[in-house]
């Protein structure tokens, strides 16, 4: 039986918690963005777990996610983190994608669903596909989706808020109204 590597990890934007195979990492659940004061975590790396990899078993790992916590601090402390962070996403064929061309927005920039949608060439991916397979990225900060916003320049959409979209927006120098 094989393993999945969990642990939380504690940041400036509040307690992550993340999930990893041996290849890299597969999960990285942000705070709740809700105002009850309950950890989703725990209960989504677990859900994770059932539907992607049931013949694996959980085992907590802190030392496992060193780089990602230096990855972390970095960019909070407003560098463009100098630390490879491993990656092991599943997802559809078209998610897979999307998110190849998130990861490839530079730090303090931004792209539109549309863009991402003309990219693509193709008419399956329109803007609202894209959204969807923006919004069900699995490692949100890492895979920078909060660099993603709507065509007029709006933010939309963000698993972690509205608010802290806009926190990394203006942490990263890009200021929207």
């Amino acid at each position: 039986m094989e393993r999945l590597y969990f642990a939380p990890v504690e940041s400036e934007f509040g307690r992550l918690w993340a999930l990893s195979t041996a290849e890299g990492l597969v999960r990285l659940v942000l705070p709740s963005s809700s105002r009850r004061n309950i950890d989703p975590g725990p209960s989504i790396l677990s859900k994770w777990r059932d539907r992607n990899a049931p013949d694996h078993y959980l085992m907590e790992s802190p030392a496992r996610f060193r780089d990602l916590q230096k990855w972390l601090k970095q960019y909070a402390e407003g560098f463009i983190p100098d630390v490879e962070i491993p990656l092991n996403l599943k997802g559809t064929v078209f998610q897979q994608k999307v998110w190849a061309i998130v990861a490839g927005i530079p730090y303090g920039n931004t792209i539109t669903y549309g863009l991402i949608s003309r990219k693509l060439r193709k008419k399956s991916s329109s803007a609202r596909a894209v959204g969807s397979a923006v919004g069900s990225n699995p490692v949100p900060l890492v895979v920078p989706c909060h660099r993603v916003i709507g065509e007029s320049g709006k933010l939309v959409g963000f698993g972690g808020g509205l608010k802290m979209k806009q926190d990394l927006l203006r942490r990263e120098g890009i200021l929207l109204l």
